[in-house]
């Protein structure tokens, strides 16, 4: 007999084409309401050679309350499509947003490689999914300088992770190193007048598997709001410029500026249009009075102004 193929067949893989290396710790994490999986990138082949040409891995899943359940197609993530997953630490990260409250799913992981070849099936993780922990309840928020502090009411049984947003890269993991047992959690070292956006989830711990919640987001701006130290040791004198007035520098560090005010038949004036870089000041435009007072601030970039210096007087008329 006679049998003709009308396809062409692919090309025929090498004799001993290294196969993947195995993955042995896939695990989930309950985060933001969703199933975080995640699993450490193999560097090596099942002989132990180098692996040059990792192209992705196939992940399956199986519902085991589901008719017909066994391990099915769940996600394929390629390596050059660069989507659908993320990197840290060694470790791939990517989730399962398609689950039923009460039904137990379980998944596995193939590498496979430009050639075609596929490694080892992964460890099984499995997990009975349950409805993740609802928001934290009344967050609110206090901004000063370089800081943003976050509070909350505290729930029973229930601990908290606060996660900060950078641009629109997703966080995996919270500020705090260990899950807080307060409401209460305080950003440092910001960078005032920066919007920066803010979660905190709220996590409960069930059978050993800690589950958190959605977070809610809330943003925050750290400002300035202290005050420059206030100017000390005013001295006045008449010249034949004007009424010169000198002080004692200010020395904090994000000083603008000092204003000048001049008091004369009991109203406040400031006679400088801009702050005043340097410790002392010429007044040579000063009205036709017997005596006149001054007191000076010093003001910081934030526009925070301090409280007035003593102030001193001067006759200008015997």
């Amino acid at each position: 007999m006679l049998f003709v193929s009308c396809g062409k067949k692919g090309d025929p893989l090498p004799r001993f084409v290294p196969l993947p290396g195995g993955i042995n710790d896939l695990r989930g994490e309950v985060r933001d309401g969703l199933l975080f999986l995640s699993f450490s990138m193999p560097s090596r082949n099942k002989d132990g050679s180098e692996m040059k040409d990792l192209a992705g891995f196939k992940i399956l899943k199986s519902c085991g309350n589901c008719i017909g359940a066994s391990f099915e197609p769940f996600k394929d993530l390629s390596l050059d499509a660069q989507d659908g997953y993320t990197i840290y630490g060694g470790r791939i990260y990517t989730y399962d947003n398609d689950l039923t409250s009460g039904y137990q799913y379980a998944y596995r992981v193939y590498p496979y490689t430009k050639r075609g070849t596929r490694g080892d099936a992964s460890n099984i993780f499995s997990i009975k999914w349950e409805q993740p922990p609802g928001v934290p309840p009344d967050i609110s928020v206090r901004e000063d300088d370089g800081i943003v502090e976050l509070t909350w009411r505290k729930e029973e049984g229930a601990s908290y992770n606060v996660y900060r947003h950078l641009d629109s890269t997703y966080p995996l993991f919270p500020l705090n190193k260990t899950p807080l047992t307060t409401p209460y959690f305080v950003d440092s070292g910001l960078q005032n007048n920066k919007t920066y956006s803010y979660e905190v989830r709220k996590l409960l711990t069930k059978d050993g598997l800690q589950s958190e919640g959605e977070g809610l987001k809330i943003q925050a701006t750290p400002k300035d709001t202290k005050p420059p130290e206030t100017p000390y040791e005013i001295k006045i004198e008449k010249t034949a410029e004007g009424v010169q007035l000198t002080w004692k520098a200010v020395m904090d560090k994000d000083l603008e500026g000092y204003n000048i005010y001049r008091i004369s038949s009991g109203d406040a004036e400031k006679i400088n249009p801009v702050p005043v870089k340097e410790n002392m000041f010429t007044d040579n435009s000063m009205p036709d009075i017997r005596y006149v007072s001054y007191y000076i601030t010093a003001i910081d970039t934030a526009g925070n102004e301090s409280t007035p210096s003593r102030e001193v007087i001067i006759i200008l008329k015997e």
